[in-house]
């Protein structure tokens, strides 16, 4: 797969060999594991994310985020994420903020 998130790929395979799977796009749309979405291209993972088996992939680039609190791992490079069910969008870009 030629895509600019592809060393995301390598970080997937390895979450899916050691149990974990992704949800599958819906029918007709392909069998990337990435979806196109407002902002970035996700996978969303169907249990949390191992987070010491994504960090023992070789090769991850200095972009790379793993945010275990939230359930999730992004690049800054690629804008593409890597999702686990326990992930809470509002505390990333969308939450509230207070005025003073």
């Amino acid at each position: 797969m030629e895509h600019s998130q592809r060393h995301l790929y390598e970080i997937v395979d390895a979450l899916v060999r050691a149990g974990n799977g992704f949800r599958p796009r819906p029918a007709g749309l392909g069998d990337d594991p990435f979806w196109l979405t407002q902002g970035d291209r996700r996978c969303y993972m169907e249990m949390p994310i191992d987070f010491a088996v994504a960090g023992s992939v070789p090769g991850q680039p200095a972009g790379l985020a793993f945010d275990e609190d939230n359930d999730l791992i992004s690049c800054g490079l690629c804008w593409a994420t890597i999702t686990g069910p326990d992930h809470r969008p509002e505390t990333v870009w969308n939450a509230a903020r207070s005025t003073p």
